[in-house]
């Protein structure tokens, strides 16, 4: 009966800690950690690191952008979407998770909606 309690006792843990780390970080929290540099603090874009702003882009335009930029869906060579393909590989080498709805649904209520 203990080892089971034990065995539970981990897997329950085990199974928590999974949980934590998937949601280790908040859409705004990988916003302003990984594309406010380049966007901007308030999605008002960056000329000089060639951010285009987000204001404006209804939520499912964001999210389109966000699911192709993921998918390698853009096909362009030397462009500001290469840049953002390898920074999505960053942000994920970094354990954070980008959900493309959640990001878009943060940029457009924090900075897009009017």
């Amino acid at each position: 009966m203990k080892t089971i309690n034990l065995l539970a006792g981990a897997v329950i843990a085990c199974g928590l800690s999974v949980c934590a780390n998937a949601d280790e970080y908040t859409q705004g929290e990988i916003y302003t950690a990984m594309c406010q540099k380049c966007h901007g603090q308030y999605a008002e874009g960056n000329p000089a690191k060639k951010g285009p702003s987000l204001i404006g882009k209804t939520k499912e335009e964001l999210s389109v952008d966000i699911y192709e930029l993921e998918s390698g869906g853009y096909q362009s060579s030397g462009s500001g979407h290469d840049i953002m393909e390898y920074n999505l590989g960053v942000i994920k080498n970094k354990g954070m998770k980008v959900n493309p709805d959640k990001m878009a649904e943060y940029i457009y209520k924090s900075f897009g909606e009017k």
